[in-house]
């Protein structure tokens, strides 16, 4: 009798061991992606926090029988090489990137756990797809979005202009270009091309918005509200990017402007999402503060 009693409480055990490993192994590659495609790699890490969400279904899987985990390793093993396959239809993809993480979860999920656990890796694997392919979405909305770069640019000059700063826009083959001088006296010349205009990152927004909804029981009318007030201030921030890269360009030259042209963007991008995230998940909590502060602010008599 205390021998089954212990088989019990070991078992419970040995398998959150699994689902331990299960996310470390799923943890790994992340780090190369970071390093090959960092805008990729924010959004994989959402993929794995899904998957950490998912951790207590996780534990109720059995085991993936002998023919499932060689279908899964010979998937992981494909997840490697999957590069070398798609660069014969795509010349320039990141050496690691989105499509390899996609395999190598799934092969994961084939190794560890029954069939029927796949359900679980939906979520995750769309987004994964659904990123992997927004770079064509957006190859295939630059026709209808490229000729709304003049106003992105007298936009950003105007406010520049209002910070002190004398920037002018000119054309140069059909491309607006905003031109100031820095402090050092030295003339800034900067092209607002179609990448400026902040398409990509709205894509992957939508998309990790898409997720949400997925997972979120709420009602439909607020589910629409946050996502059409989330794609604005996205938009909102990638106007706030393109301004502050030329800031620097002013005060610090075209050096420093490229470097903070470079981090600028995935950083609002990643704080912005993070913020976005918890208020969702928080709006109930944080609506009722507010309503709590208005009912307790003095009202003001009428006459």
């Amino acid at each position: 009798m205390t021998e089954t009693k212990t088989q019990q409480t070991d078992i419970p055990s040995q398998t959150e061991k699994k689902v331990r490993l299960f996310l470390i192994l799923a943890l790994i590659p992340l780090p190369i992606l970071f390093y090959y495609n960092p805008l990729g790699a924010i959004i994989l890490s959402y993929s794995y926090l899904l998957l950490l969400i998912k951790q207590p279904k996780l534990i109720t899987f059995k085991q993936a029988r002998t023919w499932q985990q060689i279908l899964g390793a010979a998937t992981l093993l494909a997840s490697l090489v999957v590069y070398y396959a798609i660069i014969l239809v795509y010349p320039e993809p990141a050496f690691y990137g989105v499509a390899n993480y996609a395999l190598h979860i799934l092969g994961l999920f084939l190794i560890f756990y029954e069939i029927r656990a796949l359900k679980e890796a939906f979520t995750p694997l769309f987004l994964m797809a659904a990123t992997t392919l927004s770079s064509y979405a957006a190859a295939g909305l630059k026709p209808y979005i490229t000729p709304f770069a003049d106003e992105l640019a007298y936009l950003v000059a105007n406010i520049l202009r209002v910070l002190g700063i004398n920037a002018n826009v000119t054309d140069m083959a059909n491309i607006p270009v905003i031109t100031l001088t820095s402090l050092t006296g030295k003339t800034v010349n900067g092209a607002l091309t179609y990448e400026c205009m902040g398409i990509s990152s709205a894509l992957i927004f939508a998309i990790i918005l898409v997720v949400v909804l997925m997972e979120d029981p709420s009602p439909i009318k607020t589910r629409l509200l946050y996502s059409a007030i989330g794609l604005a201030v996205t938009f909102a921030l990638n106007i706030l990017r393109v301004t502050m890269i030329f800031i620097s360009d002013y005060f610090y030259g075209a050096e420093v402007g490229a470097t903070i042209h470079y981090i600028i963007g995935y950083t609002l991008f990643t704080i912005w999402l993070v913020c976005f995230l918890y208020i969702y998940s928080k709006r109930q909590t944080l609506h009722e503060k507010i309503t709590s502060i208005w009912k307790k602010k003095p009202q003001i008599p009428t006459s």
